[in-house]
């Protein structure tokens, strides 16, 4: 007798649970947008690939100004202070000029007594003119002798020489003033353009010399990033590409979105990385600049960059 098969009586309730399964799972899976799909607004976006890192440091464009005065001098004056900020052609510094002073004193009354002798004799020339003038009508009329009319010709010829002279005076005595007072702008220091006094060198009574800087000024410029691109990264990095900025000791507080501004087509010895074994490594420095000022940056902070593509 053949033996009939029996199906165990739990198998219909197991391949019902199975099509409950394939069917959420199907649901799942519609509701999962496609990789084509547009991104929702204000998902978070994926962080863009990253094809070079970098350390830097911040400056400010075009560097830190160090002055020194054009003479070299004992210090009279010193008109600012440390932290104080100055607009262009303010006043800095002055050095004792005391010689300078007294020899300008000497050519400005020089000056002066040329310019009364010159009018002076100016004004004496109407009158000899008109003089000339009288005597030629009278000679006309037989009332004067041709003598009287030399003479008077000869006396305005003279004074019209000692004018010239008295003028060229004058203008020698102009020239050598306008000089000492030239050479006393040497004995002091001007702001070139609008900064921030950060380090005073020289004080009152103090000698300056032009070899020694007597101030640093911040200049009111833009700041600049200056990283150093190792050799593995040098290639990899192009002018104008974006990069991501954090100082190094607080990366949970990202600074402005930089762009990269030019790269230095030669390799230079690091002076923020080194390695203990073959010494101070080779970089390309390379300048970025920030999309939108940042605020709270210190001119020397370290920083660390990464490049995006």
């Amino acid at each position: 007798m053949t033996k009939t098969q029996s199906t165990p009586s739990h198998l219909p309730h197991a391949w019902r649970l199975l099509g409950l399964l394939c069917m959420a799972l199907g649901g799942l899976a519609g509701c999962t947008p496609a990789a084509d799909s547009p991104v929702a607004p204000g998902a978070i976006q994926p962080p863009p690939s990253t094809v070079a890192v970098a350390r830097g440091k911040i400056e400010v464009d075009g560097g830190l100004l160090d002055l020194a005065t054009a003479i070299d001098g004992t210090v009279q004056q010193i008109a600012v202070r440390e932290g104080q900020q100055v607009q262009a052609g303010q006043l800095l510094l002055k050095v004792h000029d005391e010689d300078l002073r007294a020899e300008l004193a000497v050519a400005q009354s020089s000056y002066q007594l040329a310019q009364a002798k010159h009018k002076a004799l100016t004004t004496k020339l109407p009158l000899l003119q008109a003089q000339l003038k009288r005597l030629q009508a009278a000679a006309r009329d037989g009332a004067a002798d041709l003598q009287e009319v030399d003479n008077a010709q000869a006396a305005l010829r003279n004074a019209q020489s000692e004018a010239e002279v008295a003028q060229a005076e004058v203008k020698l005595a102009q020239s050598k003033t306008q000089q000492l007072r030239e050479r006393q702008r040497l004995y002091a220091l001007y702001a070139p353009e609008a900064a921030t006094v950060v380090h005073l060198q020289a004080k009152v009574g103090s000698q300056v010399h032009t070899s020694q800087a007597a101030m640093r000024l911040l200049p009111l410029r833009p700041l600049r990033i200056r990283a150093e691109l190792n050799e593995s990264f040098a290639g990899a990095v192009q002018k104008g590409m974006r990069a991501s900025v954090v100082l190094d000791n607080d990366s949970s507080s990202p600074l402005p979105e930089a762009r990269v501004l030019r790269i230095n087509p030669m390799y230079g010895p690091s002076t923020l990385q080194d390695d203990a074994q073959r010494g101070p490594l080779r970089v390309v420095e390379c300048v970025l600049e920030f999309e939108t000022a940042p605020s709270n940056l210190r001119v020397g902070q370290n920083v660390r960059v990464s490049f995006h593509e």
